[in-house]
């Protein structure tokens, strides 16, 4: 008898361990998986990353352009890709992104922007465009711009870049979202085998968001009548996201005036006249959540088709964003520049005012008549 209760009680333990295993192992939802992984953001301190931006398909045709045109418009478009990579580290505060347009084709052209940030500057590097008479002598130089004195020039107080404060901020504006997005309509996991993730991406679990023309409407309805309204409230009761955003109550008070306006007003007619005009709309997203719940991949491709009076034709976009090293040394390839490659903005101006002409030597007569667009 004693061996029996000895034998159920080793297999009620090792049961016991294995669901416990189980509970621990298995993914979470789709939902719950973003929610945590968005909540998990608020601990990154440190991280590099790189994406890219680029048309998939662009057919908008111009009437004013001839079929010749307009081909070569839409194939320059679509061999367009918008790419970057960069860094960031909390403390002390410091970012760049370098930006890479890339042309393909006939007229083949690549140049950079490197951007370099601190709490009070950014740095810009003036890049060589071959097809702009830039002078050799800023090529290759960083424009400065000091941050407290362009808030001083413009009668506001100097953002505050609190990085922390921006996630929670972002955080507790994806809790109201899912809170009200219906899991099953918009969500779902996929295997990371089928997600047609880059081979250096890891990641344990990928979550889809997709949604089509059908639920749009529905989607729209949610952002006015529940969404809005809600991160509306979230701003009139927290001063310090106020004071972020550079907001004050009176500006949350006219939002949410104009906001019961239009759930009171057009928007019945607005959605009908939307559902008219677009034709197809399919945005698919891919967020790649990795072990230790970061979100480090995210890829998002929106088609759509347009009809109306003024506009008709068709857009495709993808982008894509990884993030890599969380949390450990960021590898900066720019950096904070050096005082003898850094120039003004007044002299950058003055070594670019013959690009557009010497208008210092126009007679304001010749002025009478024409239109300064100012």
């Amino acid at each position: 008898m004693f061996k029996r209760k000895l034998g159920f009680a080793i297999l009620a333990v090792m049961l016991t361990f294995v669901l416990v295993l189980s509970g621990c192992t298995k993914d979470k939802s789709p939902k719950d998986a973003l929610q945590s992984s968005m909540s998990k953001s608020s601990d990154i301190k440190s991280y590099n990353f790189k994406g890219s931006m680029k048309f998939e398909d662009f057919n908008f045709p111009d009437e004013t352009m001839s079929a010749s045109e307009a081909a070569a418009v839409i194939n320059m478009l679509k061999s367009a890709e918008l790419s970057w990579t960069g860094g960031y580290r909390l403390d002390p505060m410091l970012a760049e992104v370098n930006l890479q347009l890339a042309l393909k084709g006939d007229l083949a052209i690549t140049f950079n922007v490197p951007i370099v940030m601190t709490q009070k500057k950014v740095w810009i590097k003036i890049p060589n465009i071959p097809m702009l008479p830039i002078p050799e002598d800023v090529i290759g130089k960083f424009v400065e711009l000091d941050l407290e004195q362009l808030a001083k020039d413009a009668g506001q107080p100097l953002p505050n870049l609190d990085v922390a404060k921006s996630q929670k901020f972002s955080n507790d504006i994806m809790g109201i979202v899912f809170k009200h997005v219906e899991e099953d309509q918009y969500l779902k996991e996929i295997k990371v085998k089928d997600a047609g993730l880059p081979a250096d991406v890891d990641v344990n679990q990928v979550v889809q968001f997709h949604m089509d023309q059908t639920q749009l409407e529905p989607f729209l309805n949610t952002i006015i009548e529940k969404i809005a309204p809600e991160i509306i409230e979230l701003l009139s009761s927290n001063q310090e996201y106020r004071d972020m955003m550079q907001l004050k109550q009176e500006d949350l008070d006219e939002a949410k005036k104009a906001l019961a306006d239009v759930k009171q007003g057009d928007l019945a007619d607005g959605l009908a006249e939307m559902k008219k005009e677009l034709k197809s709309l399919d945005i698919t997203s891919n967020i790649g959540i990795d072990k230790k719940e970061y979100p480090v991949y995210t890829d998002a491709t929106i088609k759509a088709s347009i009809e109306s009076e003024e506009l008709t034709g068709s857009l495709g976009i993808k982008v894509v964003s990884q993030t890599t090293g969380i949390n450990e040394e960021v590898k900066f390839e720019v950096g904070e520049p050096k005082a003898e490659d850094i120039i003004t903005m007044e002299q950058l101006q003055e070594q670019m005012g013959g690009l557009f002409g010497d208008m210092g030597g126009m007679d304001p007569e010749s002025l009478e008549g024409t239109d300064s667009g100012l």
